[in-house]
């Protein structure tokens, strides 16, 4: 049978306001060759109305929620939890840098999940918050785009994903009928340019800088021409008078 997070939620009897389609889900991670993670996640509950059972229901919502899919997160070094309130959702935002991979382990088989395979890494998850019916017309059509999202940035390459790929981050997005199996390996290091590729960015700014040097001994020699006055030519001095020759008496 499959497990459903809000499912269990409901049956615990926490919440008391229609959940089927009411949980915003948005997390952005980025991987580094360090064995870390950085980015941040919005895990909110909407709010059927601003009163205070409403608020506080919402906010174990979506404290259940965040358990199931990040297990303690926010207790790990270099992690910053703010409250979240935006389109009457209401949670949390978690931001973070630098946590080790081991941090993501929460206290379900759908948690979002980091682990460390040889020269890359293995990201799985899986994101599942319809109930055993199906989300009703008016709820679809009210969800807001993107509202269910996950996205992942590899160091390098990615080698393998279900997901959207865009460079090296596969974004996988959801809606509330729909169950989302999430899973991707990428690279921990990033890729190098090729080496023919490299081999011409050298032999080409070789090739620049000795034109570089062509032009600036031209424009020296032009200018030290045009700097240096012409030689005037010299007159033949005109010949000396010869004495007159002495008159025979």
């Amino acid at each position: 049978m499959r497990r459903r997070i809000l499912p269990r939620i409901l049956a615990a009897g926490i919440l008391v306001l229609a959940l089927a389609g009411c949980v915003r889900f948005q997390a952005d991670l980025t991987l580094t060759p360090e064995n870390t993670v950085d980015g941040r996640i919005i895990v909110a509950v909407l709010m059927t109305e601003d009163t205070a059972e409403a608020r506080a229901s919402a906010l174990t919502a979506a404290a259940q929620v965040e358990a199931g899919l990040l297990g303690t997160l926010r207790s790990a070094a270099g992690v910053t939890v703010r409250d979240y309130e935006e389109d009457d959702y209401l949670g949390a935002s978690i931001e973070f840098a630098g946590v080790p991979l081991d941090a993501f382990s929460g206290e379900e088989p759908e948690s979002l999940a980091f682990s460390r395979d040889g020269d890359g890494y293995l990201f799985s998850g899986v994101l599942d918050f319809g109930d055993e019916a199906e989300a009703s017309e008016e709820d679809a059509a009210d969800e807001p785009d993107g509202n269910l999202r996950v996205s992942v940035t590899f160091p390098g390459a990615v080698t393998s994903h279900n997901g959207d790929l865009a460079g090296t981050t596969v974004t996988w997005t959801t809606t509330l009928e729909q169950r989302v199996e999430m899973s991707a390996r990428g690279l921990a290091t990033p890729s190098g340019p090729p080496v023919l590729f490299l081999a011409l960015i050298i032999g080409g700014g070789i090739l620049l800088a000795a034109a570089v040097v062509v032009v600036l001994v031209l424009v020296r020699r032009s200018r030290a021409a045009t700097l240096t006055p012409p030689s005037t030519p010299t007159q033949p001095s005109p010949p000396a008078p010869s004495a007159a020759a002495p008159e025979v008496p």
